[in-house]
């Protein structure tokens, strides 16, 4: 049988649902499971099961999308988001406890895409009806930042510990987007033998040039205090989200120097599929790089390691597809593609999750 409030599936018997805590009625208990269709949290499970088991990740247990988003269309005071971003440095970060290793339910980010999108239509409605170039370089940077920071708002959402700043987070993207760029434009050069690859010779270049500008970056700060999962998840998703906005202002500037319409076009395309691209691949990549290190002295040995290249073969392979020369209809494969992937950050979140709680309970010693 399924609870009627999550859909997630629960056992005959229970009183409770034991994802969303939802007291079941006796009749609702006596239901079974036939009289209910298959809804989308049951397709998803069957889904992200066959990819966590081909994958060797940890199943997806009990996440459900109704509970997921349930904050985002509620009303929220303006002092809470001041609030809720304002945490993360030495004197900010809340003491852990048992709560932050539950799935939270984000809904910043939802606002923060509802804003940059409106303020790229107010760009967009300008530069239509007045016909001004100078509203252009507006379109490309708001345009290209607005779903990639989106999104990234939702992995600050995601961290459970909030023992890392905004203002951290915006020097990763910054720093960790600009030094990606040279570091992989750096590594096509000395691979030119790559070239047979076509596109998707980038799928090994970037996915290496992003993960080395993220380990350089954190050379620069205290990284002793960020030993979560879910950090380096966030931290990944920052270095992808510089890299993907940097890269999509620049199609953006290059194809618009030969046609306007071809550069909203590329805005609006690289904005529709940002989440399942670069963010992704990188914080799959930063958390790969995270679980082997425990296991390893230095870095050489990390990155040559089985525990290493298990993951990180991930992102380089969706990667690489991503650049294949076909699309399918409707964008099928990126929608593939990009499922697949969030199955793998679902999976490291939970997993995520769990190594909090369970540092929350363990007593510390003074």
């Amino acid at each position: 049988m399924f609870c009627q409030n999550c859909g997630v599936k629960i056992n005959a018997d229970a009183a409770f649902c034991a994802s969303c805590g939802t007291p079941l009625s006796s009749a609702a208990r006596a239901q079974p499971d036939f009289d209910r269709r298959p809804g989308l949290t049951d397709h998803f499970q069957n889904a992200s099961d066959t990819i966590t088991e081909k994958l060797g990740i940890d199943k997806i247990d009990g996440f459900s999308f109704k509970k997921f988003f349930s904050e985002t269309f509620r009303h929220h005071d303006p002092d809470e988001v001041e609030q809720r971003l304002s945490v993360g440095t030495m004197d900010t970060t809340p003491a852990l406890h048992s709560s932050m290793g539950t799935m939270p339910n984000p809904w910043i980010f939802f606002r923060v895409l509802t804003g940059a999108l409106i303020a790229y239509l107010v760009f967009l409605y300008g530069y239509k009806e007045f016909n001004n170039i100078n509203l252009v370089p507006g379109l490309i940077i708001i345009g290209s930042f607005a779903v990639p920071f989106s999104t990234l708002i939702l992995f600050f959402e995601l961290n459970t510990p909030k023992n890392i700043s905004l203002i951290k987070i915006l020097q990763m993207v910054i720093a960790g987007g600009t030094s990606s760029l040279f570091i992989s434009l750096f590594i096509f050069e000395i691979t030119p033998f790559l070239g047979f690859l076509g596109a998707s010779a980038a799928g090994i270049v970037e996915e290496i040039g992003k993960l080395a500008a993220l380990l350089f970056v954190l050379r620069l700060v205290r990284i002793e205090r960020y030993n979560y999962r879910l950090n380096w998840l966030l931290f990944g998703a920052a270095v992808g989200t510089g890299f993907a906005s940097f890269e999509s202002a620049g199609y953006a500037l290059h194809y618009g120097l030969s046609s306007v319409s071809s550069m909203l076009e590329v805005i609006q395309t690289r904005g529709i599929l940002a989440p399942f691209g670069h963010i992704a691949w990188t914080a799959i990549a930063a958390t790969a790089y995270w679980v082997a290190r425990s296991h390893y002295d230095s870095f050489t040995s990390t990155v040559v390691s089985t525990e290493f290249l298990k993951f990180f073969t991930i992102p380089v392979a969706l990667h690489f597809i991503w650049n294949l020369p076909f699309e399918g209809p409707f964008m099928s494969k990126y929608i593939l593609l990009g499922f697949v992937a969030w199955v793998v950050i679902i999976s490291f979140v939970q997993t995520g999750l769990k190594e909090v709680a369970d540092a929350a309970a363990t007593p510390k010693i003074s």
